[in-house]
């Protein structure tokens, strides 16, 4: 009787495995699909990203709480590169731009409150820039979203605007942090960030 119970389980488990499988399958073209647009958008034109599963089919699987798949997001940002590991693959610039790209394909799905992007300007400028911005409001309108920049571009279409500062003062550095009250403060340091 227990040994009956516990085969129905598991064969009951094998099946609900497999369908979850099977739908992750499924979305993830549509999903890689939006990445890449994404990314075109943020100046990573030639990039090419896929959600590689790794199934464990075997007669006992390696169930756990989120299937019997392992993903793991592979990316190549250049031409003639073999797509790679996420870690592997990408600068620090990349690697932000990648993860703000997931964000905005996912935003409604995912239930995170906090976004922080540090670095999401790193070899962008110009129109890139102002299109990184644009997402990073867009995201800001659905959640808490904090980006460290020094791009006029991206900093102007912030709702809340700090100036963290490096100052030396005898012979130790500190960090300080202004919050920008007014539009004018705003203005004068996004104008500082156009001057260079």
């Amino acid at each position: 009787m227990l040994e009956q119970k516990l085969a129905e389980s598991h064969a009951e488990l094998s099946r609900t495995s497999s369908r979850l499988s099977e739908k992750r399958h499924q979305c993830s073209k549509d999903l890689d699909r939006k990445i890449v647009e994404q990314l075109r958008h943020l100046g990573m034109e030639k990039a090419r990203f896929r959600s590689n599963f790794e199934t464990d089919e075997t007669t006992i699987p390696a169930w756990t709480s989120t299937g019997i798949d392992r993903l793991e997001f592979q990316i190549s940002v250049n031409p003639g590169q073999d797509l790679k590991s996420l870690n592997q693959v990408a600068s620090g610039g990349e690697l932000s731009r990648t993860m703000l790209a997931l964000k905005t394909v996912l935003q409604s799905h995912d239930p995170v409150s906090v976004l922080i992007f540090d670095e999401v300007d790193a070899g962008i400028s110009g129109r890139i820039a102002e299109m990184v911005g644009r997402k990073l409001r867009s995201l800001g309108m659905q959640q808490q979203t904090l980006c460290v920049t020094h791009l006029p571009q991206i900093a102007s279409f912030s709702d809340h605007h700090y100036v963290v500062r490096k100052e030396l003062k005898k012979d130790s550095t500190f960090t300080s942090v202004r919050y920008l009250v007014s539009a004018e403060e705003k203005a004068r340091e996004v104008a500082q960030l156009v001057g260079g």
